[in-house]
């Protein structure tokens, strides 16, 4: 059976505090008493393998042995999107970090609904809380990067020498699998999502001009984050080693 795993954010040999959301899980739900052993990591690949040395619902803490250097599967992704509203956003958050995206970037389009503004910490700690939850339950040892909200224009300069997606229902979009197959090895991947409304023609026509790729997804028209899961689903899946 596997180790309960633990996010700290900075990892090393010795004694590690649990924060107070995951020490009450520990505690009060996991019920995990001293001389247990338990899994820490710290999103960017560290991983701790210790034992439980003073359990608490305050003060949780955790004797790291040893420390692991794990290696990130599959490739660089970027996922830029137009935020959805509620807990729309919350899945996508969810989603694209059980799917292996290594960093989320909103993105401000002219037909963007929501999520314009800078992100507060308060909004990158709780953006964080719904990747580190989904991390967890995934056993993942790398969180993505939450960015802060970027223009369409500084977004696709961005991406220079990445190989960039955006998914596309215009028939001039291109088949995904055949897309794909041009990318060069190890070649980071970018992917665009842009809201319900769509990318306006300048917009679409900017994307190509940086290099983006217009695929088709299907002959439906998809939700911001439903359109965001296809293509790391279909990116993980076609490039799965």
């Amino acid at each position: 059976m596997n180790s309960p795993r633990f996010y700290v954010p900075e990892l090393s040999v010795g004694q590690a505090s649990l924060s107070d959301d995951q020490a009450h899980h520990a505690s009060d739900v996991l019920r995990l008493v001293k001389g247990g052993e338990v899994e820490l990591f710290d999103g960017r690949g560290a991983v701790g393998i210790g034992s439980v040395e003073t359990p608490g619902k305050k003060q949780f803490i955790v004797r790291v042995d040893r420390l692991e250097r794990r290696i990130r599967r599959g490739p660089i992704v970027q996922l830029g999107f137009a935020i959805p509203k509620g807990a729309r956003l919350d899945w996508l958050l969810e989603k694209a970090t059980e799917l292996g995206a290594a960093r989320l970037e909103p993105v401000i389009f002219e037909r963007s609904i929501a999520g314009a503004e800078e992100l507060s910490p308060h909004k990158i700690d709780r953006w964080t809380g719904i990747c580190v939850s989904a991390a967890k339950q995934c056993r993942l040892d790398f969180l993505p990067e939450i960015r802060q909200p970027a223009r369409l224009d500084d977004f696709l300069k961005s991406q220079a020498g990445a190989f960039s997606l955006t998914g596309d229902l215009e028939g001039t979009a291109h088949e995904f699998s055949t897309t794909l197959a041009r990318r060069r090895p190890n070649q980071p991947i970018a992917i665009l999502v842009g809201p319900e409304g769509d990318l306006t023609a300048a917009e679409r026509a900017a994307a190509i001009q940086a290099g983006f790729h217009s695929v088709r997804l299907g002959h439906t028209t998809l939700r911001v984050e439903t359109a965001a899961v296809a293509i790391l689903s279909a990116v993980n899946a076609i490039l799965a080693d």
